[in-house]
């Protein structure tokens, strides 16, 4: 097998690339060749610098093609592409979680821009409420003793959620989601309303709401 690794100019983009977040600095090639000498089973590997205390030219055993940048171009993205990114995390067999991706985008110098709308003053928002509305599949019977779901959000409401497992386990792991994003976002988010049209996990939905003072007659579920 033959490689070769092409340095990048900067500016970096910051990818998410295995689990990992960092600037793209440089990409290994590796490759094959035939009898006739011409290139076969071609992959690309990234190599990124983590930022801060990690050293700079981490190989990431992951194809380029599966890497996702976070911010192209002026080093920002907006918050619905990070959602999208999150979401892909969940799809990892071994996700990185919502909060080390946030923290790491933001130390990496990545400005995370909210929409901007007027209100009918035609002054400019600058603090939010949002809803999550969430997407409820059941993974067992419903008389098995302890009842299992999936739990997912919908990215393009801005936030994206998601757990497995009981009634509690997924009350208390969206409870730490959602204090990831109102600990990271104190200037921007005032409260995130969650919402669903199945009928499971009512009583969840309820806390998650009332913990943000969301009182329960409020809920549009």
């Amino acid at each position: 097998m033959n490689s070769k690794i092409l340095k990048l100019d900067a500016p970096y983009n910051v990818i998410y690339a295995g689990g990992l977040v960092g600037r793209h600095i440089a990409t290994m090639v590796t490759w094959t060749e035939d009898e006739d000498g011409e290139m076969t089973d071609t992959v690309s590997y990234p190599i990124i610098d983590r930022g801060e205390e990690f050293p700079a030219g981490k190989l990431v055993m992951e194809d380029l093609d599966d890497c996702r940048v976070i911010c192209p171009y002026g080093k920002k993205t907006n918050l619905y592409w990070l959602a999208h990114i999150i979401e892909y995390d969940f799809q990892q067999l071994e996700p990185a979680g919502t909060e080390y991706i946030i923290e790491r985008t933001q130390r990496l110098g990545c400005k995370i821009v909210f929409p901007k709308i007027k209100n009918e003053n035609g002054v400019e928002i600058t603090k939010w409420d949002f809803n999550a509305t969430l997407y409820i599949t059941p993974l067992n019977a419903s008389w098995e003793e302890k009842q299992e779901f999936i739990v997912k959000s919908n990215v393009y409401e801005g936030f994206y959620f998601q757990a497995e497992g009981t009634a509690h386990e997924i009350q208390n792991e969206l409870e730490y989601q959602l204090s990831v994003y109102t600990g990271y976002f104190p200037k921007e988010l005032i409260r995130i309303r969650f919402q669903t049209s199945d009928f499971e996990l009512d009583d969840v939905i309820k806390y998650l709401n009332k913990s943000q003072g969301i009182k329960n007659e409020d809920n549009a579920y």
